[in-house]
């Protein structure tokens, strides 16, 4: 899995999502930051492509806070696991969709 350059929202439009780190059970959190142009952003969507190919999509909410947890792919025992990619797309009111995040996580074990 690779990942490409992502777009930069207009300074009007700016907000922040965070992807956060794998942890040991496989989970990806992803939480909505808001920012100065969290007033224009109609939708916030989420796509976890699996080391094996297989796809989860989600929505996280627009509101300062709001998080959504995706199901990665798990290593086993102390092993590392293998990298899952995480791209975040934002569509604002008039119709445009930036993507503002495009992240690979690798599984990290307990230790």
């Amino acid at each position: 899995l690779t990942t490409v350059p992502t777009d930069v929202l207009p300074g009007f439009n700016m907000v922040t999502v965070d992807v956060g780190e794998k942890d040991y059970l496989g989970i990806i959190p992803v939480t909505f930051q808001g920012g100065s142009g969290m007033n224009s952003i109609k939708k916030v969507d989420i796509t976890l492509t699996r080391a094996d190919g297989s796809i989860q999509t989600a929505t996280v909410g627009t509101n300062k806070g709001d998080e959504v947890e995706l199901q990665g792919t798990r290593g086993s025992g102390s092993d590392r696991g293998q990298i899952d990619r995480i791209e975040v797309w934002v569509l604002i009111n008039d119709g445009q969709t930036y993507k503002v995040a495009d992240v690979l996580r690798e599984y990290r074990s307990r230790g």
